[in-house]
């Protein structure tokens, strides 16, 4: 169980990585799409409103945005820890050490709700 923990982290951050440098390629060679030009500078201080809802970046994924497209694949990275501490709570379980799979719980909890934005 400990190797699939560590193969999921590795692939985990290699899809983000290749997501997210899918996005910026497509943001280099086509732009926003809106016919807008927009500057790095633009979009981290002020540019287009930021989709948050996992919903609203699969939709613009679908009609191939490239900054929804980097967008996913910062959030296929923030899934990839809870995708641990999820597969650690599995373990414990597999173990038998309760106390571990309440502390983990716990954990994935407070991570989901830190996600969906219900704990600040």
């Amino acid at each position: 169980m400990e190797i699939w923990i560590s193969h999921v982290l590795r692939v985990g951050v290699i899809i983000a990585g290749a997501i997210t440098l899918l996005g910026i390629v497509l943001f280099m060679a086509l732009g926003t799409r809106t016919g807008q030009s927009l500057s790095v500078h633009q979009i981290l201080h002020g540019g287009p409103p930021i989709p948050l809802t996992p919903g609203e970046i699969l939709d613009g994924v679908d009609t191939g945005k490239p900054l929804e497209i980097v967008y996913l694949g910062l959030f296929v990275l923030i899934l990839t820890p809870m995708a641990r501490v999820a597969m650690t709570m599995v373990l414990f379980a597999a173990q038998r050490d309760w106390t571990f799979v309440v502390l983990t719980s716990i954990v994935l909890a407070v991570l989901i709700l830190g996600l969906t934005g219900l704990v600040g």
